[in-house]
């Protein structure tokens, strides 16, 4: 595994691990808005995957103008159509409103993705509710396409009164060293853009800096600056905690496979214990 990929799997696990505070969750869900509770038995069905309604006193503030949604998956996804509600309480796919298609987002993959959200029309006014909604197919628990639901609830704030910052960023599995990105809303906002090319700039120029004072230092040792130290003291504390973040993650993903396995291998005892004697006789007659 090259440098890149392992660090990227690293920032994917740390993101997975965060998500919904360790909660059990299907294939892909909301990082945010917080999606609803998720439930095992109810995930494959729409709307919303879940025996959760919605709580308008815990409802996800949203702004009115330049939104984005964080989703997070722990199994490749396909298809997937994102939607929107302004029902307070939809009880149907014909309730919600395709925001962005499935022939635009053909695939997510293993990571965390975030997407840019249409505005909502102009008879939408600041403190009215509405629901996102994900629906996509997964292999998760069979090895057969399933269709999945998730859905998150919020509240339309103004954008000025909204002070919330959207933990939105993009780093996803490569698949097989293939890096063509087949969900093309991947983007880094022109804010992010700036601050990390002025953050490199000023790097640059301390470095500089620190370059010309080591030069014409006397008897200078040619060793880290102070800065420089800190650094990779900094570095050295993140890079430990997210290896135990995706060492914790892959755990507890694997526990969860377990499971499954553990219940298909129970299930399938009840069944041979349930055969009848005849039918184990009949069987053999006809050999």
């Amino acid at each position: 595994m090259s440098p890149k990929s392992f660090w990227a799997t690293l920032a994917i696990s740390v993101a997975l691990a965060g998500a919904a505070e360790w909660k059990d969750f299907g294939p892909a869900e909301f990082l945010w808005p917080t999606d609803r509770v998720w439930s095992a038995e109810q995930d494959n069905t729409a709307p919303c995957g879940s025996i959760a309604s919605p709580n308008n006193t815990n409802r996800t503030e949203f702004p009115m103008t330049n939104g984005r949604v964080a989703l997070v998956a722990q199994d490749e996804s396909y298809n997937i159509t994102l939607s929107i509600s302004y029902s307070d309480d939809p009880k149907s796919n014909s309730d919600f409103t395709t925001l962005i298609s499935p022939s635009k987002f053909k695939e997510m993959e293993l990571g965390h993705t975030c997407v840019d959200v249409t505005d909502p029309p102009k008879s939408v006014t600041s403190g009215d509710y509405a629901t996102l909604q994900i629906i996509y197919v997964s292999q998760f628990d069979h090895n057969e396409n399933e269709t999945f639901y998730a859905c998150a609830d919020i509240k339309f704030v103004e954008a000025s009164a909204f002070k919330t910052t959207i933990p939105c960023f993009n780093a996803t599995e490569e698949d097989d060293g293939n890096t063509t990105n087949e969900w093309t809303y991947h983007h880094t906002s022109t804010a992010a853009s700036s601050a990390a090319s002025s953050t490199s700039t000023s790097s640059s120029s301390q470095n500089s800096a620190d370059g010309s004072n080591n030069g014409s230092s006397s008897g200078g040792s040619g060793g880290l600056s102070k800065g420089g130290i800190a650094g990779a003291v900094v570095g050295s504390v993140v890079g430990a905690c997210l290896i135990l973040a995706a060492a914790l993650f892959l755990y507890r993903r694997n526990a969860q496979k377990n499971r499954v396995i553990r219940q298909q291998k129970f299930e399938q005892g009840l069944g041979k214990d349930s055969a009848s004697t005849p039918s184990v006789g009949m069987n053999n007659l006809s050999k």
